[in-house]
């Protein structure tokens, strides 16, 4: 890692590197993987991390990238913050990527970009499916983005949206077609393969589970809009437990408690793992026969992906954007109806009828997941999409990619 409050440009320029830098709000486990592999191509910018948040106290437990400058910038999330300048003390860059528009800094930083020339592009996974709602609340939320959103699109050079329910909602608040470079979520490949690799024996007692099992398996935080509560629901309806399946759920939440004691009915065929690191989410997805993700909000899920590419068929609500781009209803997994136990009920009894079927669409499930991000994973979209901001007469110009 390298920490830093500045960057001598001078030196990337001598190099032949330009600085592209990326704010984020916090340091996170597929973000910080995501630039280190970025920046591993000695040809391409220098991509530069910009937490909006003070240095964490332990460092180490962030697993802050090994090869990526960083800058801390606390006092961005202090109400209005500084001016976007002085807050980053004379920081030199080409172009910039930012995650979202949630913070008043980042909606000036836009604008900053704008009034100085530089290429800004919004990295933002939200969804259209997440606009469905009935209630007036969320008819006045869509009006009100509807009046907002057109205006911070204007001063936006792109937007990477992570999916096809993402590319829907920007052209639908006002982005115009070539605006739009359609990416996803960074999926660590080594991690990857390593859990296809991995033994399943030794996994599975690695966390007291018997080797004779069937296994569901979710990774999720234990909070309402994850609806683990619907899948409780749905396994005990099924009568799973009776017919030798064990559905297990990695993850922590302020809803343990209230889930646990929901899921007593089932003893010990329902069990709740606390944390688990992202290499042996990916483990425990490889010799899971299925895995399951219910929520009713889901701007992207790129628990999905993972689990598709080690291999295991995904259930999915319909509001789940990478579920949309990969899961084939018979073939690589299921689709479900948000909010319906009956409906999440029917499908899991279909998948759980006949395992030998399960591990039959296996394959198909890593060749649809291999198909899908060699077009769409970030460490090829954003390097081609960047050439075309910082070198404009590059002859990089089609954009089928997206």
């Amino acid at each position: 890692m390298v920490k830093t409050k500045s960057t001598d440009i001078s030196a990337v320029t001598r190099s032949g590197r330009v600085v592209v830098l990326w704010l984020q709000n916090f340091p996170e486990h597929y973000f910080n993987a995501m630039m280190d592999r970025l920046n591993s191509a000695a040809d391409g910018p220098m991509y530069h991390s910009v937490f909006l948040r003070a240095e964490p106290p332990n460092p180490a437990g962030y697993q802050l990238p090994r090869n990526t400058p960083v800058t801390y910038l606390p006092t961005a999330k202090k109400g209005r913050g500084p001016n976007v300048h002085a807050a980053l003390g004379g920081l030199e860059f080409s172009a910039a990527i930012i995650g979202g528009y949630d913070t008043p800094f980042k909606r000036r930083f836009i604008n900053y970009c704008r009034r100085t020339g530089r290429p800004v592009i919004m990295f933002a996974d939200s969804n259209i499916r997440s606009e469905r709602g009935r209630t007036g609340r969320a008819r006045l939320k869509r009006r009100f983005k509807k009046c907002y959103l057109p205006r911070i699109c204007r001063n936006l050079s792109g937007i990477i949206p992570c999916n096809k329910y993402g590319v829907a909602y920007w052209r639908y608040y006002g982005a115009r077609h070539d605006q739009i470079y359609r990416s996803s979520y960074f999926c660590d490949r080594e991690e990857l393969a390593a859990a296809r690799l991995s033994d399943r024996s030794e996994v599975l007692s690695r966390h007291q589970i018997g080797d004779g099992h069937k296994i569901i398996f979710t990774a999720a935080r234990l909070v309402q809009v994850k609806s683990l509560d619907l899948m409780i629901q749905a396994f005990l309806q099924c009568r799973l437990a009776d017919r030798g399946w064990i559905w297990l759920i990695a993850g922590n939440g302020p809803l343990k408690a209230e889930l646990q004691q929901a899921a007593q009915p089932a003893g010990q065929a329902i069990r709740f793992m606390g944390f688990v690191p992202p290499p042996d989410v990916k483990r425990l997805a490889r010799h899971s026969e299925l895995f399951v993700l219910p929520s009713t909000y889901e701007p992207h899920g790129i628990v999905v992906a993972e689990s598709m590419a080690v291999g295991t068929p995904v259930i999915a609500s319909d509001v789940c954007g990478a579920a949309g781009d990969l899961v084939k209803p018979g073939i690589t997994g299921w689709i479900f109806r948000n909010r319906s136990v009956e409906d999440l009920a029917r499908v899991l009894s279909s998948a759980t009828a006949d395992p030998a079927a399960l591990a039959a669409m296996r394959s198909t499930c890593r060749q649809t997941f291999e198909n899908w991000y060699a077009r769409y994973g970030p460490e090829y979209v954003i390097p081609r999409m960047l050439q075309r901001f910082l070198n404009p007469d590059s002859a990089v110009r089609n954009r089928t990619a997206w």
